[in-house]
């Protein structure tokens, strides 16, 4: 049954996100980003009431904000746009200059050792996200059922055997309806490579050639 919910769920949102991106303007895309969130928020809220196993995750709780953030190109033109109707000239530029910060620091890593290294954030700002409310999808499935085993994690990055303390079905669903938003954006031609938030942020940032490439059918980021 749950499987079949899922599938349903999977069309459902693949054909939304697909009509809403139907204007193939910025302004209509980054609507349909923002939607797809308020869904997604909509469906998390609702399955929670049903589940068994309680959520531990909390403000101030920010082990699971040192890990690779990945993210598909709207998804970094939303937040990026978002800070810069929201944040004041001083903190949009002390976002800015962490975001290069961790391009410098990812640029020295492989991808094997950058999996295994904690790397805050950019957008982490006193244990709290500082865009929470346009935060990615991959953030919003994080529901931990066991903030010790959250901790442990981040005490061991390298440890590949620590228990997956996500909620499964919560995970599952927010991966669901993920998947069927990329495939609503990729019908229109739309770069749906998945990127590492760390590494491109920057690049959303600074230069507006990026989100033109993306309305162009191309590869947003290098």
């Amino acid at each position: 049954m749950f499987q079949e919910q899922l599938k349903a769920a999977f069309e459902n949102e693949r054909d939304l996100v697909a009509q809403e991106c139907g204007k193939a303007d910025y302004v209509a895309l980054n609507a349909a980003t923002v939607n797809f969130y308020k869904r997604l928020d909509e469906t998390i809220t609702g399955a929670s009431v049903h589940v068994e196993q309680g959520v531990q995750c909390k403000k101030g709780c920010s082990y699971c904000c040192f890990f690779r953030v990945d993210v598909s190109a709207n998804e970094v033109f939303a937040i990026s746009d978002y800070m810069k109707k929201t944040l004041s000239g001083e903190e949009f530029e002390h976002q800015l200059e962490r975001a290069k910060d961790n391009k410098t620091k990812l640029a020295m890593l492989s991808q094997s050792k950058r999996i295994v290294t904690n790397v805050a954030c950019p957008l982490l700002v006193d244990n709290a996200c500082s865009v929470y409310a346009m935060r990615p999808a991959m953030c919003r499935k994080i529901h931990s059922t066991n903030v010790d085993a959250c901790k442990h994690s981040f005490d061991n990055p390298e440890d590949s055997n620590i228990e997956n303390a996500e909620h499964p079905v919560l995970a599952a669903i927010t991966m669901t309806m993920l998947t069927a938003a990329r495939d609503g954006f990729k019908s229109h031609k739309l770069d749906d490579t998945v990127y590492d938030l760390s590494e491109v942020l920057i690049h959303a940032l600074e230069d507006g050639k990026y989100k033109k490439r993306w309305l162009n059918g191309k590869k947003a980021f290098p």
